[in-house]
């Protein structure tokens, strides 16, 4: 991981670089490391755990001056749920990039280079170069060829290099900035969700737009509601007549934004914690259709707007047609528990059980409350029993950390448990195993020999490394794979935490925080 604080100018101050050793669970993917440059010695050779990596993240993060913006390439929608899932997992606060300053009360913002890119294509292309096609035969907006393409510096051999690709983000940040003041400025200020509420409130009738495989769509909007529960505003495209929908019922309406029917109906989704591409009518000249008729786009915002009971509609049918495409949780693996929110009477207590554990001096004190955690929250374990993931994760950090803090039996059945992650046979188990990576790889194998440019560098060597690599690690764990164990006690006290399959009640539940990365780890 790396990270860099810069002033308003974009000029670096402080700098952070820090690596970590793969931890007994994870298999890596095997395109990540042959895109990274990543060696399996690599993976092995740091100092750092997962936890003191993640640790030393999280306080370097927090000794800056706040509130900030974080910002990065693609971020949005890779980086940041990933840095979320990590923080969880390493027991740390998942929502250390919206916290609000100590100082001030003002929340940090979130800010995506990629999304500017796209700003800037959609409304004022001369400003960046992006001649490069990808795939699908539209402008590709990787980091490697907007950077080439725009004077920044960035080799083929650099990227996705941790620190290159910041250097290189913060490069064509200040081509933007230069090139296209006012978009930089209008994207700057949707970096919260604050921001984009304050832009709504000042514009009853404004242009949201979107790319989505280099398609662009864009249309003259009016907002009606924020979805119930998360920070999701709904918008109505105002080219089209909005008295029928208005007339409808929530299920009604629910039908309306199912995905399935998106095309056919006028209403849009845009998150507010997403940096959405918002501008007024006098900067989407680019975007505005020839036939656009301002005092008819007025005349149809002034009724959603005198309508309280649509937009209470409208929230209510966004959510439920959410809540209805909500993935269960998986009790078994703690990952998918993220957003699975505790009361706050709970959430006091744990949150003292995690800063006990995170200020534990020696392995052996910390597997104590590992130990005792079960005892400690039995009350709550009754009626919350999803926050037995904490004890799960920390049981994790003590193996890796120190195993032999762990009894003899308590060993085994965590080497059991890793055993059942990493040789896990099921090609759509939620994270990555052996056999999804061996699978992988044959897939790159593949295209490797039809000539696809993107493993245009892989060689042979790199090929067999990797697989002697899993093989190593399955002969390392298959001796642990499918033994007989003994039964569990029935008041959990004893159990380890580890991932066995009927260790917890199902649960269902969401908050309305951002979407979990589910456990999908790359080097």
């Amino acid at each position: 991981i790396a990270l860099v604080f810069t002033d308003d100018n974009l000029n670096i101050l402080s700098s952070k670089k820090i690596e970590c050793r793969r931890s007994p669970w994870v298999v890596p993917s095997p395109g990540a490391m042959l895109t990274t440059g990543f060696t399996p010695e690599d993976l092995k050779k740091s100092k750092n755990s997962h936890y003191e990596m993640m640790q030393e993240v999280d306080e370097w993060i927090r000794s800056q001056y706040m509130p900030v913006i974080f910002s990065g390439y693609n971020t949005l929608g890779y980086d940041e749920p990933v840095l979320a899932q990590n923080l969880h997992q390493n027991l740390l606060d998942p929502g250390l990039t919206t916290l609000k300053s100590p100082a001030t009360g003002e929340t940090n913002g979130r800010s995506d280079i990629m999304m500017l890119v796209k700003a800037v294509a959609i409304h004022m292309p001369e400003a960046l170069k992006l001649d490069k096609l990808n795939d699908y035969g539209t402008a590709s907006l990787s980091l490697l060829n907007v950077a080439q393409q725009n004077g920044v510096s960035l080799g083929d051999h650099d990227a996705h290099d941790a620190m290159n690709d910041i250097k290189a983000t913060i490069g064509v940040a200040k081509v933007i900035r230069k090139a296209a003041p006012q978009i930089w400025e209008q994207m700057t200020n949707l970096a919260t969700v604050s921001g984009v509420d304050e832009f709504m409130a000042k514009n009853k009738v404004f242009t949201h737009s979107f790319m989505a495989y280099g398609k662009v769509r864009s249309a003259v909007v009016t907002n009606i509601a924020t979805r119930e529960g998360d920070a999701t505003e709904i918008m109505f495209d105002l080219s089209s007549d909005p008295s029928k929908y208005m007339k409808m019922t929530v299920d009604e309406l629910a039908e309306c934004l199912k995905p399935q029917n998106a095309k056919y109906h006028p209403f849009r989704h845009a998150p507010k914690d997403g940096q959405p591409i918002l501008m007024t009518l006098d900067m989407s000249d680019r975007v505005i259709p020839p036939n656009f008729d301002d005092k008819v786009a007025e005349q149809r915002a002034d009724m959603i707007k005198a309508d309280a009971g649509f937009a209470a509609r409208i929230a209510e049918a966004a959510a439920k047609v959410r809540d209805a495409a909500v993935k269960p949780v998986a009790p078994h693996l703690p990952e998918t528990l993220m957003d699975v929110e505790m009361s706050a009477p709970v959430r006091i207590k744990v949150n003292q059980w995690l800063k006990e554990f995170n200020n534990t001096q020696t392995w052996a004190d910390a597997a104590k409350l590992v130990i005792d955690f079960p005892q400690r929250f039995e009350e709550e374990l009754k009626t919350e029993p999803h926050i037995r993931r904490f004890a799960k994760f920390a049981g994790r950090i003590v193996f890796e950390g120190d195993e032999t803090a762990l009894s003899a039996d308590k060993q085994d059945l965590m080497r059991r448990h890793v055993a059942s992650r990493v040789l896990n046979p099921d090609l759509n188990a939620p994270y990555m195993t052996l056999a999804k990576a061996r699978k992988e790889l044959e897939q790159i194998e593949q295209e490797r020999g039809s000539g696809k440019a993107k493993w245009k560098d892989v060689t042979d060597t790199q090929i067999r490394s990797l697989k002697l690599y899993y093989t190593a690690i399955e002969k390392e764990y298959a001796p642990y794979h499918n033994v007989p164990k003994a039964a569990p006690p029935q008041q959990g006290g004893d159990k380890p935490p580890a991932n066995d399959d009927g260790y917890m009640p199902s649960q269902s539940g969401r908050s309305p925080r951002r979407g979990a990365a589910n456990d999908r780890f790359r080097p």
